[in-house]
């Protein structure tokens, strides 16, 4: 990806001669809609390498660009992932079905949230409605899976200089949107709240981490050389609670059984 605040990732795959043949007013649109996506936010954009080459100049230094043959199961994992283990498509667009799923995910958690602790529901400064959201899955998941009392969860409150988004007995957890800095730049930043408690926890979403995980992974190395127990949470699906957070290590074991079954 740049260096620059855009999130942007190019995958190109070999295909068919027809895909490759598009008339001008396909490619008119095409180059419309690669202008309007480079900006502030992050995005996966999949052509044939065919059409890569002829946009390259458009897409130029606004983006990381990798360049692999793709297949159809490929798509489909990253997609799988992508919308938190819900979209389950073995198809070349799978990726543009992944956003209102995983919205979705994210507002019923909230939803839940104000219906039963709405107390915990509390506004950050100059917040997005997708940082508040990846706020309440995380104290849902405290509440229903990791078992801690509500009163022991506190939001948005100020311990000493630092406010982190929610502090419990044992533990520090920070939601990022990843929205103008990169993912692991964000991680980078936790390490002041090892003042509060050696493990923090960063909630965020699984694309976020896919555009950046070898530099994600390099920074929980980082933090573990320094004492600091570090894990990124992503939220995803679960049967019983609606939603729950997993850490990077499953997410990742997770992506790779998905992918396995598809090829077998």
């Amino acid at each position: 990806m740049a260096r620059a605040k855009c999130w942007h990732c190019c995958w190109n795959f070999r295909s068919k001669k027809d895909l490759c043949e598009a008339n001008d007013n396909v490619k008119k649109a095409l180059q419309n809609s690669l202008n309007g996506i480079m900006g502030y936010k992050y995005s996966i954009i999949i052509m044939p390498k065919c059409l890569y080459d002829e946009f390259k100049l458009i897409i130029g230094g606004k983006a990381k660009v990798i360049q692999e043959d793709l297949s159809r199961e490929v798509i489909s994992t990253l997609a799988y992932l992508s919308s938190g283990f819900q979209i389950n498509l073995k198809t070349y667009d799978a990726l543009a079905n992944v956003r209102e799923p995983y919205e979705n995910l994210l507002i019923e958690a909230r939803s839940w949230l104000d219906n039963n602790y709405i107390c915990k529901d509390v506004e950050g400064e100059k917040e997005s409605d997708l940082h508040r959201n990846l706020k309440a899955v995380a104290i849902k998941h405290l509440i229903e899976i990791e078992k801690i009392k509500v009163d022991e969860i506190h939001v948005e409150e100020y311990i000493d200089d630092l406010k982190p988004d929610i502090l419990t007995p044992n533990l520090v957890v920070d939601a990022k949107t990843s929205i103008g800095i990169e993912p692991n730049d964000e991680l980078s930043d936790l390490k002041k709240y090892s003042k509060l408690s050696n493990r923090i926890w960063a909630v965020m979403k699984p694309i976020a981490v896919l555009l950046d995980l070898d530099r994600i992974i390099g920074r929980i190395n980082e933090a573990a050389k320094q004492g600091i127990e570090m894990k990124v949470m992503i939220p995803v699906k679960d049967d019983k609670y609606g939603s729950k957070l997993i850490s990077l290590e499953n997410f990742i074991k997770e992506g790779r059984n998905y992918y396995s079954q598809q090829t077998t």
